[in-house]
């Protein structure tokens, strides 16, 4: 109580006393009081820290409670703590107020300690301090502050309505708070969806420093979400740049937003855009930005924005594989349309979107006419299937009729249409068609029994007659392949006695195949008649088949055993000669042949051989042709000219095994010509370099021993005999003895005896004269009884020896058995001495032939190559080898990644072929020009490739992961993606290594989709504002 009657009294008198004091002006500095003006004085000039610590001794030595000065001392010395936010500021002015309940400074001491506590952010105790602050007894300059701070502290606390409620006592005022508050009022006006007071209260803070990079932002959002997009359209672009970077993407996105939901995508695009590059976005903002980039056809970045949005599998996900359907069409890419539709087809959350999908990617496979799977059928199926009673049903049987048709997966479409009850007349003639494709398609795969049956079920529905014709025609030639010429012949006649339009290119070729189905019976006679009737027909302007088939009828009665014609086979290979097609110089050569067998005509055969010899100087007839003028010189007499073209042979010629014979015709007429010296040297340069089979031996030392008698050299003859053990000079020679007991066996074909006498001599003499012939003999044996490596140990004992007569039998042998047995590495030096050694076309031939596929299967791809080059060019070629020629080069060189020069010979392949390895040829061309960056013909190739016949499911599939690779190249990753997934999904075979293949490319692809956003972040936003008010 004391002290209250005390504080009372100094509430009356502290006025007059200070009064009195004060103005004792002389006194004031000097007295007992000195230290609290002093102390005062620095408080005025807020040196806050040195008037605490005078107010602090004025106390101490004072210490009079009553005194006024004492009781201001105190009120200062917290005023003072708190200006330095000393820890003991509050405590100071709470025992203050507590001890002078009464003091005139009790309601500021409330203020200023919320002040002290809201600007140290502590907003509960802020709260309470002002709240206990009476603002009607508050100085008028601070009451702005009061209302602020205290609205700011509820802000801050979550109190939204008492914030409201300050910030609204000074919003209106002319006081520095009065744009905070109406920022804080607005804000929360915000908060609470009252829109158009807190836009009323954000357009007046539009010009005001602290706030005018702020409240654009606010404004549009509020515009936006009052729907009003135009205002947004109107106010925001114009302001956009002028916020703080933190709410500039935002900014663009309800810009681009409201341009976007009046329709005005263009103008969208750009504010979405920027919003994109800035943001981590939604789904939701990628559909939007990839709409609009959809509605204003940039569909390139509208498909990549959908796609962002589909790898949810859900509504908006279907939606946007949808709009990934719709954009590839605009862009017209039918087959990147049929992934995305069939994608959305597989999400059931829209029944209406997946039902259209479903329909139009069925559509898409029957458009783009190719269907590597039957997707096309499967899915026209699926579709009756799922929606029976659609108003599109009578739509898709229509297409089920034309996919039918132009479908290339052939048994399952006949499968289908067994499946329907009925067929009409369109379907019936698309069941023939399809039947007839099957028949081709395994006619092309050489499985003629297949293809036979097929062509037998297009007589199931006569709805076209001509297709069952065209069927007879094709199962005659399957017929054929087979053999069964009775069969094939009466199905060509059956099918050229059909009345019909048929063209005369196909009648014509039914007679044609009926001539050579005689041929190759060896009925000659009736071969003869249908290649004449072939010859005679009009309107056959097929030159190439005409000269072949004047040829086959020369052939026929050059080669009639019973009854050999030479006159008419000289007319017929005429006839061939005059039409200049291929292989003329073959016909001339046997033109030759049949004249050297009709009296008198031996100049026309020398002219012949000589056309040859003249004018095709890379024939494989051109040695024999040489050989035999030779011959007819030598025969008529004329030794000089007949010398001329056997030392031609040798000359030119000198590793051909018809050198041998030409040195024996030279040492001939040398003898002819009583040169003996010179005849001498050339019958034993003969065996001197070659090891001979008998009869060589005896034409070589009986000229040798006619010399010497010529001249009167008896006493060599015995030489010869001593020298030459290969001379049948000694009578009584008793390895002629064991020579010939083998020779009898062997040639009467009593092998079981022959072996052990051929055994019996080549133990005996295994030097002898007859050895390499007897090996021979034996080889043979062994090699007919399919005894082929013990025939190859033989052949292979006449390889390592000197050339003989029986040199090339052996390597032509040898070469096959072990090339049959996949030794090439041993198959490929025989190949390669045969290739030297060989004396007909045939063989020569046949022996580059077998050095292409060794080198090839060798992986010896530059040899290979060569090989096949010259495969190519030889005149002996047929079809087949033709085509695994190009084939092989083509590959060869793909290897050795000569991918330019691969070209032409794998289009040449896939051209040619319809088989397997067309289909291979045509994958590795669309691979060489993918290397080459021709991906525009790379698109074209693969697109043939789907569309082929018949198809291949190995090759289909490595082409579209090849299509995989050529999207990854364009960047075009969706499409990718759905592609490599379609092999995934659909490709039969699990263990050849595709779907591993397909695997790991896919992963690869998303790996590129995966990757992070790369964006441009705006920081954080932030309200910033300079505090306005007074502090005193």
């Amino acid at each position: 109580m004391y002290m209250l009657r005390h504080l009372f009294l100094f509430s009356i008198v502290v006025a007059g006393m200070s009064l009195a004091v004060l103005g004792q002006t002389s006194q004031k500095y000097s007295g007992e009081y000195a230290d609290f003006y002093r102390a005062e004085e620095l408080f005025g000039k807020e040196q806050y820290s040195a008037a605490r610590k005078v107010f602090r001794e004025f106390i101490t030595a004072n210490n009079n409670p009553e005194d006024p000065l004492y009781v201001k001392s105190l009120y200062y010395e917290g005023r003072a703590a708190l200006e330095l936010f000393n820890n003991d500021a509050v405590q100071l002015l709470s025992e203050f107020n507590n001890n002078y309940p009464e003091n005139i400074y009790k309601n500021e001491i409330y203020f200023r300690i919320g002040q002290y506590f809201y600007q140290n952010n502590k907003y509960v105790d802020a709260s309470q301090w002002l709240k206990k602050t009476d603002v009607r007894s508050l100085d008028t300059a601070f009451v702005a502050e009061y209302h602020f701070k205290l609205g700011y502290a509820h802000f801050q606390l979550g109190n939204f309505t008492e914030a409201r409620n300050s910030f609204f006592e000074v919003k209106d005022t002319k006081s520095n708070y009065a744009a905070p508050a109406t920022y804080y009022f607005s804000h929360i006006a915000y908060q609470n969806k009252s829109y158009q007071v807190a836009l009323e209260g954000f357009l007046i803070l539009l010009d005001n420093d602290a706030f005018k990079a702020e409240v654009p932002y606010y404004i549009t959002q509020i515009y936006y979400l009052m729907g009003k997009y135009d205002e947004v359209i109107k106010f925001a672009p114009s302001s956009v740049d002028s916020v703080k970077t933190g709410s500039s993407a935002e900014m663009y996105r309800l810009i681009g937003d409201a341009y976007y939901r009046v329709g005005k995508y263009d103008e969208a695009v750009a504010y979405l855009e920027d919003y994109n590059k800035r943001s981590k976005t939604t789904r939701e903002d990628d559909y939007q930005l990839g709409y609009a980039y959809y509605k204003v056809g940039y569909c390139d970045k509208a498909i990549r924005q959908f796609d962002l949005v589909s790898r949810t599998k859900d509504k908006l996900g279907q939606v946007a594989l949808y709009h990934i359907a719709e954009c590839y069409l605009k862009m017209n890419d039918l087959n990147k349309a049929r992934m995305a539709f069939g994608a959305t087809a597989e999400l059931d959350y829209d029944a209406a979107i997946q039902e259209d999908a479903l329909y139009n990617y069925a559509v898409m496979w029957y458009k783009v006419d190719y269907n590597p799977y039957n997707e096309a059928i499967k899915a026209f199926e699926l579709f009756l299937e799922k929606y029976a009673n659609s108003k599109r049903k009578a739509d898709v049987y229509e297409y089920l009729v034309n996919v039918y048709s132009s479908t290339k997966k052939y048994k399952e479409a006949l499968a289908s249409l067994d499946k329907l009850p009925s067929l009409d007349v369109k379907l019936k003639t698309a069941y023939q068609i399809i039947a007839f494709n099957l028949g081709v398609e395994e006619y092309e795969r050489a499985q003629y029994q297949k293809a036979i049956a097929a062509f037998d079920l297009v007589k199931k529905h006569n709805a076209d007659p001509k297709i069952n014709g065209k069927a007879l025609f094709w199962k005659a030639d399957a017929l054929y392949m087979l053999k069964d010429y009775n069969e094939s012949i009466k199905t060509y006649r059956e099918f050229l006695s059909i009345p019909g339009n048929y063209t005369s290119e196909i009648k014509n070729a039914a007679y044609y195949n009926i001539a050579y189905a005689y041929y190759e019976k060896k009925d000659l006679i009736q071969a003869i008649q249908e290649f004449r009737t072939y010859t005679q027909l009009a309107n056959n302007n097929d030159n190439a088949k005409l000269a072949d088939a004047f040829a086959r009828i020369g052939d026929a009665y050059y080669s009639d055993e019973q009854n050999p014609d030479y006159e008419k086979a000289v007319l017929n290979y005429q006839n061939a000669i005059n039409l200049n097609q291929g292989n003329i110089d073959q016909t001339l050569f046997y033109l030759a042949q049949a004249y050297g067998y009709i009296s008198g005509k031996s100049s026309m055969k020398i002219s012949t051989l000589l056309d040859i010899i003249n004018n095709y100087k890379n024939s494989k007839y051109m040695i024999r042709s040489i050989y035999e003028v030779g011959l007819i010189y030598k025969y008529e007499n004329n030794l000089e000219k007949g010398l001329q073209y056997f030392e031609q042979i040798v000359k030119d010629y000198p590793n051909n095994i018809k050198v041998r014979e030409a040195l024996i015709e030279i040492a001939d007429i040398k003898y002819k010509q009583k040169k003996y010296t010179e005849s001498e040297s050339y019958f034993n340069r003969v065996l001197n370099e070659f090891t001979l089979d008998d009869e060589t031996c005896q034409r070589a030392t009986n000229g040798l021993r006619d010399i010497f008698l010529a001249t009167r050299q008896p006493e060599r003859i015995n030489e010869i005999r001593v020298k030459y053990p290969c001379a049948n000079i000694s009578p009584d020679d008793e390895e002629n003895f064991y020579f010939s007991a083998a020779n009898e066996l062997y040639v009467n074909e009593n092998y079981e005896e022959a072996i052990p006498e051929i055994n019996k001599y080549l133990t005996t003499y295994p030097n002898g004269r007859f050895v390499i012939q007897l090996k021979s003999y034996l080889a043979d044996i062994y090699y007919q009884r399919d005894e082929k490596g013990q025939a190859l140990v033989l052949y292979e004992q006449i390889i390592e020896a000197p050339v003989s007569a029986f040199t090339e039998e052996a390597l032509v042998r040898a070469s096959k058995t072990l090339y049959n047995d996949g030794e090439y590495m041993r198959a490929l030096p025989h190949y390669d001495k045969l290739e030297t050694l060989a004396s007909t076309p045939q063989v020569i031939y046949n022996t580059r032939v077998g050095l292409m596929r060794c080198n090839y299967l060798l992986e010896f791809y530059p040899n290979a190559t060569e090989a096949a080059q010259k495969v190519i060019s030889d005149k002996l070629i047929n079809e087949t080898v033709e085509l695994e020629a190009y084939y092989i080069a083509g590959m060869s060189l793909y290897k050795t990644k000569k991918y330019t020069e691969a070209l032409p010979y794998l289009s040449w392949t896939e051209k040619n072929t319809g088989t397997e390895r067309g289909t291979e040829a045509l994958h590795f061309l669309a691979y060489s020009n993918f290397y080459l960056d021709n991906y525009d013909e790379v698109e074209k190739l693969h697109n043939q490739l789907l569309s082929r016949k018949p198809a291949y499911d190995y090759w289909i599939a490595h082409s579209l992961l090849l299509k995989g690779k050529l999207l990854m190249v364009q960047d075009d990753l969706f499409a990718a993606e759905q592609t490599v997934q379609l092999v995934i999904d659909n490709y039969p075979n699990k263990e050849d290594g595709v779907i591993t293949d397909a695997e790991k490319l896919l992963a690869e692809i998303m790996q590129l989709k995966n990757q992070p956003k790369s964006m441009n972040e705006d920081g954080g936003r932030t309200i910033d504002f300079e505090e306005g008010g007074n502090n005193e």
